[in-house]
């Protein structure tokens, strides 16, 4: 006998429809049908073992009497169950065997036969989708943004940066690009592209008032962010870096904060504790609930541009990206933003005294101001009272203006000194009397190229003894 064996001229493939139709999708197979040589033969034998994978084949185990003595492995039969409402179902002899020595019983194994089975099937799961989901690359415009100028505690240069802050809109977002407008909005030109300050946002749960200590560490404050992706970049960090400001640097409205711990509460709400308020040129204020908080990462990009300039308006859209698209120019919201000149601004004064107090002021006569200068990049920088620095280090000039009864009296400019007496004289010239009450506003101001560049003002009132 001769044996031709020879290669199928295809790859064969059984299909069968009714699971493809249950599934919702192609559920495939592929076995190895050895001595095959023709393909018709090689799809009805993949047929039969794609009925046998296919179908939950029902099985049963019977004590049967003499008279199914007959019935031999391979051989079929039709069995009915009116309990289990089975009906002359088709069964195939799998095993036979003793059930006792002294009975003339046997128990035969039997199969549902798959030659016989319905193609229909009635009942059956919903089959798990394991497929994973496409990603939603649909770009949507920031809700949540906002624009600072750099403090010069960051840049150490007089260059005049922008910040850009915004939170992402989906999970797939990357960053944004930077549009600027100065024709108050007709038209905008980019500036900068792939900017990746996407940052955590929330805001502040309950008021966070002004009067707790610089260092906060027994009230803080619970932060609502409104999504999560970011927040795990938020991590409790050590006093060492809390204190110099390398880590965890939060915007609360517009105070610049440094915090040590972040402890969530909820899924969305975190607690932000041991707080070092008022950083670099900010001061501590009132913070009502619903305050925009934004976290500020280290390394984070900042902007600049021939046409930002000090005391000018400048209009800006921030449009999102991600690794398929970019968002659409016209659908960004503007921010509309007056540009100050921050980093060549002069620091607010500290300790502004009358008469050596800051609080409770009392006078009988002149009224002696004293205050201490602060320096940009000199950490807290606080001067000396009555120490004149020298030119090239010196922030410029002092302003002070006089206010009686919420109207000015007298202003002062030019002052190179840190100390100024409004003496008894002046108070009579301006008021006719000595004032029951006198408030004082004092600012560092600079002249720079013909530009105006003045710190916040200080505040001090004194009262007349009674």
């Amino acid at each position: 006998m001769t044996v031709d064996i020879r290669q199928s001229t295809a790859n064969p493939v059984a299909v069968d429809t009714g699971n493809i139709a249950i599934q919702g999708r192609v559920v495939s197979k592929t076995i190895q049908l050895a001595m095959f040589t023709m393909n018709e033969n090689a799809v009805w034998a993949g047929k039969q073992h794609l009925l046998k994978s296919s179908y939950p084949f029902a099985m049963l185990k019977i004590v049967c009497n003499r008279y199914a003595f007959r019935l031999n492995i391979g051989d079929c039969f039709k069995f009915s169950y009116s309990k289990y409402g089975i009906n002359n179902a088709i069964f195939r002899v799998i095993m036979k065997e003793e059930h006792e020595l002294e009975s003339e019983n046997i128990v035969i194994s039997a199969i549902e036969d798959f030659y016989y089975i319905s193609r229909s099937i009635e009942e059956y799961s919903t089959p798990s989708d394991h497929t994973i989901p496409r990603p939603d690359y649909k770009i949507t415009p920031f809700q949540n943004q906002k624009a600072i100028e750099v403090p010069y505690a960051v840049s150490q240069t007089d260059e005049i940066r922008i910040l850009f802050l915004a939170e992402r809109m989906g999970v797939n977002d990357l960053g944004f690009d930077v549009y600027m407008s100065i024709d108050n909005g007709n038209s905008y030109s980019l500036i900068e592209d792939g900017i990746g300050n996407l940052t955590a946002h929330g805001v502040l749960v309950e008021s966070y008032p002004a009067n707790t200590f610089t260092i906060d560490s027994e009230i803080g404050f619970t932060i609502e962010f409104n999504r999560t992706e970011d927040i795990s970049l938020i991590e409790t960090t050590t006093w060492a870096n809390t204190l110099a400001g390398i880590e965890n640097i939060g915007l609360l409205g517009d105070e610049i904060i440094f915090f040590k711990t972040i402890t969530p509460i909820t899924e969305k709400q975190y607690k932000i504790e041991n707080i070092i308020r008022g950083r670099m040129d900010t001061q501590k204020t009132d913070h009502p609930a619903g305050e925009k908080f934004y976290f500020i990462r280290n390394n984070m990009t900042s902007v600049s541009h021939q046409e930002i300039l000090p005391h000018v308006n400048r209009d800006f859209k921030l449009v999102p990206y991600n690794i398929r698209k970019r968002g659409n120019l016209s659908e960004a919201t503007p921010i509309d933003f007056d540009i100050k000149g921050r980093a060549r601004t002069p620091y607010i004064p500290a300790n502004f005294c009358a008469n050596g107090s800051s609080f409770c002021a009392r006078y009988d006569s002149d009224i002696v101001l004293t205050w201490s200068p602060r320096f940009r990049g000199r950490g807290a920088g606080v001067g000396l009272p009555g120490n004149v620095i020298a030119e090239n280090s010196r922030e410029g000039l002092f302003n002070i203006e006089v206010y009686v009864n919420n109207a000015k009296k007298r202003e002062v400019t030019n002052i190179d000194n840190y100390t100024w007496t409004y003496t008894s004289s002046m108070n009579i010239a301006d008021n006719g009397t000595l004032a029951n009450e006198v408030k004082f506003y004092l600012s560092n101001y600079k002249i720079e190229n013909g530009v105006l560049y003045s710190s916040e003002k200080a505040v001090v009132i004194c009262k007349k003894n009674p």
